[in-house]
């Protein structure tokens, strides 16, 4: 399981604000997780899992966007 650091605060990329969690879920997104495999991953519910996905993808006002997001990061 997955702990939470950084609590409170924001990842600002490509003009997207999201919280620590948003991303952090967007990370396995994009690494083909599913909520209810990031809820498990995180120690989280798939509800909640989603939550953040949902939040992440109203932030950005694309799912592309994120993808792009999130595998560039992760490329780092």
């Amino acid at each position: 399981m997955h702990t939470r650091s950084g609590f409170g605060r924001l990842i600002a990329w490509s003009g997207v604000v999201l919280s620590p969690r948003e991303y952090e879920c967007l990370e396995w997104s994009a690494r083909g997780k599913s909520a209810a495999e990031i809820g498990i991953i995180l120690g989280i519910a798939e509800r909640t899992a989603g939550f953040h996905l949902d939040n992440a993808r109203r932030s950005s006002g694309s799912a592309a966007s994120i993808v792009l997001l999130t595998e560039s990061k992760s490329r780092k």
